[in-house]
């Protein structure tokens, strides 16, 4: 505020200067340039026909129309008076000019007058001066009005000044008051708007912060439920295997048993932990800006799936047509990888599995079906729930599903199973194309 306060005082007193200055210019510049014009006319005659010249001073000396009490003094080379009209001051300081016309306010028996001194080409010079009563109160009252506004606008420029600082910092000490109350239960909340544009802006930026603290708090408590409640099981189990094993006795084969089944429920849980993170991972990622070539990533899932597809005797089959998206390359594999191993443990080696990858308008489709016995249609949108499994899954951690759908919309997608009892299942993802048109 201070340092406001004096940047606006140097502005306005530098305004206020620049206009007196440009008034006194405006009014001495013509009166100036008029008495010149008029001793320059005398300047073109000749001082030596005494008799019509000293005519013509006194015909200029009585003109009044530049002001009263002019005079005109014309001297000669050598300072002598060759003539004089009007009612020339006895106290007028006299002196040559040099080199050019001079013009200056003459105190003369406490009457102002306006001087010019101009030079002639034959060495003398000529001096001409009216009284400037009028223009000087004109200045004066000119001068006085420019400092009242300059004032007026001052203190209106500081008076605005304090009036908006003050809005402003009420405004902000309310958003600190609002903030200190928000807490780890309370980001839901949001901060109320503000009447200072620049403020209510800030109070914007900060609930959009809000906003994604609270995701990713949300996130958090989520995960850590999430690993809470499913961890146990698997962890409970394993230390029920290690006992049970110790409980047997010292055989070779109690062991062995053991330890296979401590493997397997080691394997499980690790799986449901890679799951979990995963899952993790994507609800709380940025947004991705990677081109991706859809149909490339699908026919390497397809090369990594043949080999299960071929050790379970399955028949698998891959047709993909040239699609590209933006996005992140190792989610959108997982996301294909996901799907396929869903219909290959849901359903019996007998069942056909086919993917294929193909532009359907202004999205790319990803198209998982099997030949499976398929489900009631009601238990379709269940299965996206976190840790819902089918009701023939003997397996897996029934994350699958809930990470496919994560991916899909972070990449600004969908995805739908469609499946019932005796059709099999298909799922589909669609995704926006790039720039949003086929290729």
């Amino acid at each position: 505020m201070l340092a406001f306060t004096l940047l606006a005082t140097l502005v306005v007193l530098a305004a206020a200067a620049g206009v007196t200055v440009l008034l006194r210019q405006a009014v001495w510049g013509p009166l100036d340039a008029a008495l010149a014009e008029e001793a320059e006319t005398l300047a073109t005659l000749h001082p030596e026909r005494t008799a019509e010249f000293a005519s013509a001073v006194a015909r200029i000396a009585s003109e009044p129309e530049h002001g009263a009490g002019k005079f005109i003094r014309v001297f000669a080379a050598d300072g002598r008076v060759v003539a004089q009209a009007g009612s020339v001051p006895r106290r007028l300081p006299a002196g040559a000019p040099v080199g050019e016309t001079r013009s200056a306010l003459v105190s003369v028996g406490g009457a102002m007058r306006r001087v010019v001194s101009y030079p002639a080409p034959d060495g003398g010079w000529t001096e001409i001066g009216v009284g400037v009563h009028g223009q000087l109160r004109m200045l004066r009252r000119a001068t006085l009005t420019i400092a009242a506004a300059a004032l007026v606008m001052l203190a209106s420029l500081v008076a605005l000044a304090w009036l908006i600082t003050r809005r402003a910092t009420r405004e902000l000490a309310r958003l600190t008051m609002e903030l200190e109350s928000v807490e780890a239960g309370s980001l839901d909340r949001r901060l109320t708007p503000r009447h200072t544009a620049e403020v209510d802006r800030l109070a914007g930026v900060l609930n959009r912060l809000l906003a994604r603290l609270e995701a990713a708090v949300g996130h958090l408590r989520r995960f850590t439920a999430d690993a809470a409640h499913e961890l146990r099981t698997p962890i409970a189990a394993l230390r029920a295997h290690i006992e049970v094993t110790l409980a047997r006795g010292a055989t070779p084969e109690g062991y062995r048993e053991g330890l296979a089944d401590a493997l397997e429920q080691t394997e499980r849980l690790g799986k449901l932990a890679a799951d979990l993170l995963t899952l993790s991972a994507v609800e709380s990622g940025g947004t991705v800006h990677d081109a991706v070539r859809l149909d490339i990533l699908a026919h390497e899932v397809t090369e990594i799936l043949d080999t299960v597809a071929q050790e379970q005797g399955r028949r698998f089959t891959f047709d993909a047509q040239q699609v590209v998206v933006r996005g992140a390359p190792d989610l959108l594999k997982r996301l294909i990888v996901n799907l396929v191993d869903n219909a290959f443990r849901h359903t019996p080696p007998t069942a056909e599995v086919r993917l294929s990858v193909h532009p359907d308008g202004n999205t790319a489709a990803i198209v998982v079906s099997d030949g499976g016995a398929g489900m009631p249609a009601g238990d379709a949108e269940r299965l996206f729930e976190r840790f819902r499994r089918g009701r023939t899954a003997s397996a897996g951690t029934g994350l699958g599903l809930a990470i496919c759908r994560e991916i899909a919309s972070r990449h600004g997608g969908g995805i739908v199973l469609r499946t019932a009892p005796g059709a099999g299942t298909t799922v589909t993802v669609t995704l926006p194309l790039l720039n949003g048109a086929p290729p």
